[in-house]
């Protein structure tokens, strides 16, 4: 694995990240950082993004030349989360770098949004690249992280995920992203506004997951490849890393050849580019 000069302390992530989001704002007009980005910049975590799946080889091919210019890798591609690629750069004994291409975002069996649909809700942020507003970003986090089944709330998601905030923040990205949730708007934006109050909606969230669940009947694909996902999360060393706080066993030698069988790994760097240059 690459040798670094440094491990990278919480909160010092920023300066390493933000070439990519950069570069991938300017390669792609479809590209955009759905949730999770500033956790990656000051601390440990993945980014969420949405890009159409055609787009991903060159994305991929980025995220690569990205990596071996800042001194990670090996780079590993993963295919087995349904709409999803996993990108993967290893750097040391820290928890990896994670990003994550989404081409169709799945809710209870029930597409939620593709890349597309986010346009409404997107910005630049004053860092450089492309994302979705924090309203938005709070409302699909809500459905997401912040309840349970059977419209209950999950109040460590909401928590941890900074949801209330997000809503409170930008109540004009909430009521734009509320035509993703299609005829269950009213009910999103009711829910939204009681987690804002500290309160929380039961009925709302209820009559937002029958909708879904409803829809999700014409949507078998969706719901047998969900079905497959529970299978690949308990078979794939990668998925298992990445739902394991995006941290590598200790062999880590065995590790990558173990992935070597089943997923793509890139572990030679190609010639110096534009991120060498930039960093």
């Amino acid at each position: 694995m690459a040798q670094t000069d440094a491990t990278t302390a919480v909160g010092h992530r920023a300066h390493v990240w933000l070439p990519l989001l950069r570069r991938l704002t300017e390669v792609s007009t479809a590209w955009v950082a759905w949730k999770n980005v500033d956790s990656a910049l000051v601390g440990f975590g993945d980014v969420d993004s949405a890009a159409p799946r055609e787009e991903w080889p060159q994305l991929a091919d980025e995220f690569s030349s990205w990596a071996f210019a800042s001194g990670l890798g090996p780079v590993v591609l993963c295919p087995h989360a349904p709409n999803l690629l996993h990108l993967v750069a290893l750097r040391n004994d820290e928890p990896f770098f994670e990003l994550d291409l989404v081409g169709r975002k799945v809710f209870l069996g029930s597409t939620l949004f593709l890349p597309a649909d986010l346009r409404p809700v997107t910005e630049m942020d004053e860092r450089g690249f492309r994302r979705v507003r924090a309203g938005a970003e709070g409302l699909i986090k809500l459905v997401g992280n912040g309840a349970l089944r059977n419209g209950l709330p999950n109040v460590p998601g909401l928590t941890s995920k900074r949801i209330p905030e997000l809503l409170a923040a930008d109540p004009d990205g909430v009521r734009l992203a509320a035509p993703l949730f299609g005829p269950a708007e009213r009910s999103v934006l009711i829910l939204a506004r009681a987690v804002v109050r500290g309160s929380w909606d039961r009925h709302a969230m209820l009559s937002l997951e029958a909708w879904f669940l409803a829809r999700a009947l014409k949507e078998p694909r969706s719901v047998a490849a969900r079905l497959r996902f529970r299978q690949a999360r308990r078979s794939c060393p990668v998925l298992r890393a990445v739902f394991g706080g995006r941290e590598v066993p200790g062999d880590v030698n065995g590790w990558i050849a173990e992935v070597d069988r089943t997923h793509e790994v890139r572990a030679i760097p190609p010639a110096p580019d534009s991120y060498a240059r930039d960093a």
